[in-house]
């Protein structure tokens, strides 16, 4: 459960710092964010398992003169929303963060993002399912909806057919089904390279962004570095220049990296859309929704997800427009 994306990312919940307009998603976005502290305490409580969720704040790095004007237009509108931003000197982003002694013009420090260990987010959401009663089929493949009329009747997998009136795809990069949907969803894989170092040291106290990558510390030493999107299909491995682009950014970063000691590396998919937000929302199949296409924002965006999904299944109206997520924006059959 949770093995693909929801595990391969970073944990950081970034609901102002990348996003540049005004609008529906930046809405979703800030729904999900207001949601979190007390969804991950009943996690927590629940489970037993601590997600580490902390409101860390994120320090947007520009290098340049044209990334500081880029985040300059864009922390006007969200400080009209009475968003907190604060512009620092480059002065001031050294005294913030001492690790961070590469060569920038300024910094731009979002105090109300957070981060989370997903990977423990995704243990705690299992173990309070099972306690729940959910019954959970793991490493079974879902090979067909199955239909009566226009209605969903169930899934047919490698194991067997399970029948049931309501089925949700969350099958992430996958949701195509290779063709098999019956709702035309263009979602593709978006490759991440992933890699961690170990430091027995605090290097970063908060999310560290910047257009050449992203560093994030774990409370167990690990720093979390990536600045890879890549459109290479299926292809889920890691590759020399993808390594090479992380190294750069981080180096331009900091240099405090450079005696840690490199522990683990990975790669994975983050489901991309053709236009670049979510898909989430009923199908004109009555009993069949989506909630895929989250890109970089699927850990944000997990308890308004459900929370959306579970008011549609459940018949009651959302609070806010959901009209620019729904699967019948791409037209409906495949």
């Amino acid at each position: 459960m949770g093995a693909e994306a929801s595990s391969a990312a970073a944990g950081i919940l970034c609901a102002q710092m990348d996003l540049p307009h005004p609008g529906a998603f930046f809405e979703l976005c800030q729904a999900s964010r207001q949601l979190y502290p007390s969804w991950v305490q009943q996690l927590e409580r629940q489970s037993g398992v601590e997600t580490h969720f902390k409101k860390t704040g994120i320090l947007y790095l520009a290098m340049n003169l044209q990334e500081e004007q880029k985040m300059s237009r864009r922390i006007q509108w969200q400080k009209r929303r009475q968003l907190r931003v604060e512009r620092c000197s480059a002065l001031a982003v050294h005294r913030q963060e001492p690790a961070v002694d590469g060569k920038i013009r300024c910094g731009f420090f979002f105090p109300e993002e957070a981060q989370v260990d997903n990977v423990q987010l995704m243990r705690a959401l299992k173990s309070v399912c099972q306690k729940s009663g959910v019954a959970i089929q793991e490493n079974n493949q879902v090979l067909r909806i199955l239909l009566r009329k226009s209605m969903v009747r169930g899934i047919r997998t490698e194991k067997g057919i399970f029948e049931a009136p309501v089925v949700v795809n969350c099958l992430g990069s996958w949701a195509n089904m290779d063709g098999h949907f019956p709702i035309r969803l263009p979602v593709e894989p978006a490759r991440g390279q992933m890699l961690a170092f170990y430091s027995s040291k605090r290097i970063f106290h908060s999310a560290i962004m910047s257009e050449q990558g992203y560093l994030v510390q774990r409370d167990d030493g690990r720093v979390i570095a990536s600045s890879t999107i890549e459109r290479a299909g299926f292809a889920k491995a890691l590759t020399l220049g993808g390594i090479h682009s992380i190294l750069l950014g981080v180096r331009r970063i900091s240099s405090f990296l450079d005696p840690c000691f490199l522990s683990d590396m990975w790669a994975g998919f983050r489901p991309l859309t053709k236009d670049g937000l979510p898909i989430l929302g009923p199908t004109p199949i009555d009993g069949l929704f989506v909630a895929t296409g989250h890109f970089r924002h699927g850990i944000l965006l997990a308890p308004i997800t459900a929370a959306v999904l579970t008011q549609w299944i459940l018949q009651s109206k959302p609070p806010f427009d959901l009209s620019p997520f729904l699967p019948t924006r791409f037209g409906t059959y495949s």
